[in-house]
């Protein structure tokens, strides 16, 4: 099921445990900025990126393989969208309660296999910029 804005956003706000996949330490970076606004809103972040290390003061993750299942609500895709079909095995062990995937992370195919597996879904969209029209 594809959510609209408003219903992704309103599931969010109280649902607070998200892990971040692609989360960049780069504070110019667009994921940076995302993570560091939902963290001010009260979220609990989890950093997903393979370089490990400590992004906004917490300690990254190096894939969503080192998650379990029921750690976080949901899921926000930060990366190209032609990696998307990898993340697949590991977003089906997961079953978030929603898959976010942000401006530009598109990938039909992915987007299909997603809500045949029944996780709501949300694509070409920022919680930011959602969060500043319905929150």
């Amino acid at each position: 099921m594809t959510l609209s804005g408003k219903e992704a956003l309103s599931f969010i706000q109280t649902h607070k445990k998200v892990a971040i996949v692609g989360l960049s330490a780069n504070q110019d970076r667009p994921s940076f900025q995302i993570g560091r606004f939902l963290q001010g809103q009260g979220f609990q972040i989890t950093p997903i990126n393979p370089t490990g290390g400590e992004i906004l003061g917490i300690r990254a993750k190096a894939s969503l393989a080192e998650l379990a299942p029921g750690e976080v609500d949901w899921i926000d895709l930060f990366l190209n969208p032609t990696r998307l079909p990898d993340l697949l095995p590991e977003i089906l062990r997961l079953q978030p309660k929603l898959l976010w995937c942000q401006l530009g992370v598109v990938n039909e195919e992915f987007n299909q296999a997603i809500e045949q597996a029944g996780i709501p879904l949300i694509f070409d969209h920022c919680p930011k910029i959602e969060w500043n029209l319905h929150g």
